[in-house]
């Protein structure tokens, strides 16, 4: 892992304060410098599957996620992390209309779903208030 991803702590953890998992590699820029500008440490991933094999060094405190993610999906990554009780505050972006509906539906409601295109500041407040909570949602 790159030291841009994210740096390590004294305890040999990464400190990764949000994961952004976009497969668009535009899009994952955007939302990286949207974050940044917040003052927020920001790791990149291009898919579920990458994040989740460094999941249990990063340790991200707010994830960012594509909706509609090749290979595994933005929602089946968050079950899977909810299902093992490591889901931290999350924020779903896509492209997808009526996404809020179909997330309900799946007993994924609770959580934040903006429609791209979206305004930055929409983002950076869903993510600060994520890292404010501390909670995870389990």
């Amino acid at each position: 892992m790159s030291s841009s991803r994210a740096r390590r702590s004294s305890s040999s953890r990464l400190v990764t304060t949000v994961a952004v998992v976009e497969d668009d590699p535009s899009v994952r820029h955007a939302l990286m410098r949207i974050l940044r500008g917040g003052g927020l440490t920001v790791a990149p991933f291009s898919s579920a599957e990458e994040l989740l094999t460094v999941y249990e060094f990063a340790r991200p405190r707010c994830l960012v996620v594509d909706l509609n993610l090749p290979g595994m999906s933005g929602a089946d990554l968050v079950e899977k992390l909810r299902a093992t009780g490591q889901l931290p505050p999350t924020v779903f972006v896509t492209g997808q209309p009526n996404a809020a509906h179909w997330l309900a539906q799946r007993g994924l409601g609770d959580i934040p779903c903006l429609e791209k295109s979206f305004a930055p500041a929409q983002l950076l407040e869903l993510v600060m208030q994520g890292l404010g909570s501390g909670r995870s949602r389990t």
